[in-house]
């Protein structure tokens, strides 16, 4: 779907989660390689209705001893998109990819099931596990059958559970490898460019941005803070961009191994899908060859701007090696050289995060960098766009929750904000010099 949407919305929807701006817990800010993922963890899962019966996290009823809502399944089910991506493979859309990709059904192929449900092998499947479900709550929470019995004691905590097996959401690399196993892609749950040509929407993500979309079904009070670490908007959003650009190298290396082409999902649909005469004073992008594919490497655009915070020793080096990366994608060699070196900079980039203690003006500094780096990647992709939009939006709104925006600059920041997403709302006319100017709208609000 396209992403109209405000920062204003985001603002209205932010009782769900004002708590996401504590300082996280030294267990989460860690650069360490997460945990396995619920689905390919091997363990058994035993369906939303077990976890979501009205006994439990459906119940009507506050209970009067518990430290949840006990209503997580009503708001998923009634809100979140996840509830419903079953459907979509039996609606006329999903069924029309099946049939351009040759499949019989979708809602039977475990190339389409992989991401639209808790898709995990039929000996792990309790009895009342339904694929029909979706995207249920041990796709995200880890098999029940691990940390059930565990989690109901009166002397659960949060570090108990995960040591059950529960898996730790709360924490920004976690959450991060979770969300974009399918948002993006991995090496299990594939997205290819035939899926693409079959008719599938192209995938977009920002961890953050799409966690504020997503009606949050807990309530992040003093109590659950007191529970379990919680991470800032700025944290959330920085660890999906470093997982976003580790997934995308690890894509990029994988992506010339066989057959003529390589696999063009990892790259920019924009460079091929336009008209060659749209745009009179197009030039290719810096490091990009005219009438050359590029990849769609807008995470490591964005990770200059919390680099020039974190360790602004690496700026020049990713910009250097992210523009080389565009130019040497046929050669094995040098190509393998490139990514290497990116892999390190982005291991230094964690580590540094990982030992820093956010400061108060960190959002407002990665902001004017990335707007800076918007400017300087000109002609911006419309990929590229989209990711600097999120992020400007996401982060504005945890400078203000933060205390260090005046409400009257937010809300211009978010009519200014509105205007840079309208340049963005129709992927076919976007022009990047009109782009950029709305980002400037933005600067001169936010006195950068």
């Amino acid at each position: 779907m396209p992403i109209e949407w405000s920062l204003r919305t985001l603002g209205q929807r932010c009782v769900w989660v004002t708590a996401l701006v504590g300082v996280l817990g030294a267990a989460a800010a860690t650069a360490a390689e997460p945990p396995i993922l619920p689905a390919d963890s091997g363990a058994r899962f035993l369906g939303v209705e077990t976890c979501g019966s009205s006994a439990c996290h459906a119940s009507r009823e506050a209970w009067g001893n518990a430290t949840v809502s006990m209503k997580e399944r009503l708001i998923w089910q009634a809100h979140d998109a996840h509830a419903k991506a079953f459907t979509g493979l039996t609606a006329a859309a999903g069924k029309g990819i099946a049939t351009k990709l040759g499949l019989a059904d979708a809602s039977q192929a475990p190339e389409c099931l992989v991401c639209h449900t808790t898709f995990v092998p039929a000996a792990q499947r309790g009895p009342l596990f339904d694929l029909r479900s979706g995207v249920g709550c041990e796709s995200c929470h880890g098999p029940g059958a691990s940390f059930l019995s565990a989690h109901v004691q009166p002397t659960a905590q949060h570090a108990s559970n995960i040591a059950a097996g529960m898996y730790p959401t709360n924490q920004p690399a976690a959450r991060a490898a979770l969300c974009l196993s399918c948002h993006q892609g991995d090496t299990v749950r594939k997205m290819t460019h035939a899926i693409y040509g079959a008719g599938h929407p192209r995938l977009r993500f920002e961890l953050d941005t799409y966690g504020a979309l997503q009606p949050y079904h807990f309530v992040a009070d003093a109590d659950y803070r007191r529970r379990k670490p919680t991470a800032s908007h700025f944290r959330l959003w920085a660890e999906g961009q470093l997982r976003a650009a580790q997934q995308l190298l690890a894509q990029a290396e994988a992506a010339h191994g066989r057959g003529v082409f390589p696999e063009l999902a990892n790259y920019d649909c924009h460079a091929c899908h336009r008209g060659i005469n749209d745009d009179v004073a197009y030039r290719p992008r810096p490091g990009v060859r005219s009438g050359n594919p590029s990849l769609n490497d807008a995470p490591l655009v964005l990770l200059r701007g919390l680099a020039a915070v974190t360790t602004p020793t690496q700026v020049a080096g990713l910009r250097d090696d992210t523009r080389a990366l565009q130019g040497v994608l046929g050669d094995p060699q040098a190509r393998g050289r490139v990514v290497t070196q990116l892999k390190q900079r982005l291991s230094a980039l964690a580590s540094d995060l990982a030992a820093r203690t956010e400061q108060p003006g960190d959002t407002h500094a990665v902001t004017a960098a990335l707007l800076i780096e918007a400017h300087g990647e000109m002609p911006l992709s419309f990929t590229a766009a989209e990711s600097v939009a999120m992020s400007i939006a996401t982060l504005v709104t945890a400078e203000y929750e933060q205390q260090q925006l005046p409400a009257e600059r937010y809300h211009a920041a978010g009519a200014a904000i509105d205007e840079v997403y309208a340049t963005i709302a129709n992927e076919r006319t976007y022009q990047p010099t009109i782009f950029v100017a709305a980002l400037d709208k933005v600067a001169s609000v936010l006195g950068q």
